[in-house]
C-alpha cells in the first residue's frame, strides 16, 4: 500500500514538471513571448545538455527528474560541470544558465507551490567575465566589396548580401528570411525600403541607400529566374543557411586580407556588420532611441553599449594626441572637484 502511494506521488510529481517545462516553451516562449526559431533551439539545447548532466553525473534519468533537481544545489553543480569537463566560457555558461533560470522564473509566477525551489535558483549570480572588444569595419568594407567577382550568381549573391548587411544592420537570422517582397518601393531609389522580420515575430522598415537600391534593382534583372522567393538562396536553389553566410564572409575576407592588412588584426564575424552599422549612427549622431529602432532593440538598454564604444574610442584618440606631445593638448585639472563631476 505505502509503495503504491508513492508511486502515485512520484507520477503526479514527474507529471507536474513535465507539464511545466512543455507549458514553458509552447505557452511562455512561443505564444506570450513569440521568440525567435533560434531562441526556441538554444534554449531547447540548454535544458538537453542539462537533463543529460543529471543523468550522466547524477544517475538521474529524464524520465526521473523532478522539480528539486533544479534547486540551487544542482545548478551550481552544473555550472562547475560546464567549466571544468565542457570547458565553456563564462559566456557560454550564463547563456545556458539564462534559459533555465528563465524557466525558474515561469515556475515561480505559476506554480506558487515551488516558490522556495524557484527563489533558490533564481539567486543563483552570473559568472564574471571580462567584455570583448567590439569589433566593427570602415575602410575594410569596400575590400569586402571588391573581391566579390559579380560577374558569377555567387559572387553577385555575395554582393547583395554584404550591401544589405552593412546598410541595414540586420542580424543573420533576419537577413535569411528576407524574400523579394520584402523591398518596397524598389523602383524608387529615393524611397526605398527593406521590411525586417526580427526576434518575437517583430517586423521593422529600414530605409535603403541609392547605391544598395540600385545594385538590388541590377541583381534582380540579371538573376530574376532564381529570386522568385527567398532573396538569398545558395548555388543549388534552395534557401542559404547561417553556416552558408558564415563559410562565405571568411573566404571573403581572407580574400580581402591581402588589400587590406589591418583585417588581421579585426575578427570579422557576422555580427561584426551589426557592430559596424550601429558604430556608423552613433559617430553620425543619430539619437540613441531612434538606433534601437533600426536595430530592432527591445530594450534601449541593448544599444546604450555603442554609445559607451564610441566615448571609449575618443578617449583613445584623445589619449594618443596627448602621448604625441601635441602642445594643443594641454589638459589642466579642475580645482572644485564638484564642478567637474556635475560637469559630465
Amino acid at each position: 500500500m505505502r509503495n503504491s502511494l508513492e508511486g502515485m506521488m512520484m507520477k503526479s510529481e514527474l507529471l507536474s514538471i513535465q507539464t511545466l517545462i512543455q507549458n514553458y516553451f509552447l505557452q511562455r516562449l512561443m505564444q506570450q513571448r513569440k521568440v525567435s526559431y533560434h531562441t526556441v533551439c538554444s534554449y531547447k539545447d540548454a535544458f538537453r545538455l542539462y537533463l543529460r548532466y543529471l543523468e550522466d553525473v547524477h544517475g538521474i534519468s529524464a524520465t526521473k527528474v523532478s522539480i528539486n533537481h533544479f534547486d540551487l544545489e544542482y545548478l551550481q553543480c552544473f555550472c562547475k560541470y560546464l567549466e571544468e569537463k565542457r570547458k565553456n566560457k563564462p559566456v557560454t555558461i550564463n547563456n545556458r544558465m539564462a534559459a533555465i533560470k528563465s524557466f525558474m522564473q515561469y515556475v515561480a509566477e505559476t506554480a506558487p507551490e515551488y516558490s522556495a525551489i524557484s527563489k533558490r535558483a533564481l539567486m543563483l549570480p552570473a559568472q564574471k567575465h571580462e567584455l570583448p572588444v567590439m569589433s566593427f569595419i570602415t575602410k575594410e568594407f569596400n575590400a569586402l566589396i571588391q573581391v566579390c567577382d559579380t560577374n558569377t550568381f555567387i559572387g553577385a549573391r555575395d554582393k547583395l548580401m554584404l550591401l544589405l548587411m552593412y546598410n541595414t544592420g540586420v542580424r543573420v537570422s533576419e537577413l535569411l528570411e528576407i524574400k523579394v517582397s520584402d523591398i518596397h518601393g524598389a523602383d524608387s531609389v529615393n524611397h526605398t525600403s527593406v521590411i525586417i522580420h526580427g526576434k518575437g515575430r517583430k517586423q521593422r522598415e529600414v530605409p535603403l541607400w541609392k547605391t544598395t537600391v540600385k545594385y538590388i534593382n541590377k541583381y534582380l534583372k540579371t538573376y530574376t529566374a532564381e529570386c522568385t522567393d527567398y532573396l538569398f538562396i545558395n548555388k543549388n536553389g534552395d534557401e542559404l543557411t547561417r553556416s552558408g553566410v558564415r563559410t562565405r564572409i571568411n573566404k571573403l575576407v581572407s580574400q580581402a586580407t591581402a588589400q587590406v592588412p589591418s583585417l588581421r588584426e579585426k575578427t570579422v564575424t557576422l555580427h561584426t556588420f551589426r557592430h559596424s552599422v550601429a558604430m556608423n549612427v552613433v559617430i553620425s549622431g543619430v539619437d540613441i532611441s531612434t538606433i534601437a529602432i533600426w536595430l530592432g532593440h527591445s530594450s534601449i538598454e541593448t544599444t546604450h553599449k555603442y554609445m559607451i564604444a564610441d566615448i571609449e574610442l575618443k578617449r583613445k584618440a584623445m589619449e594618443k594626441v596627448g602621448s604625441a606631445g601635441n602642445s594643443s593638448y594641454k589638459y589642466k585639472p579642475s580645482a572644485d572637484i564638484m564642478n567637474f563631476l556635475n560637469s559630465l
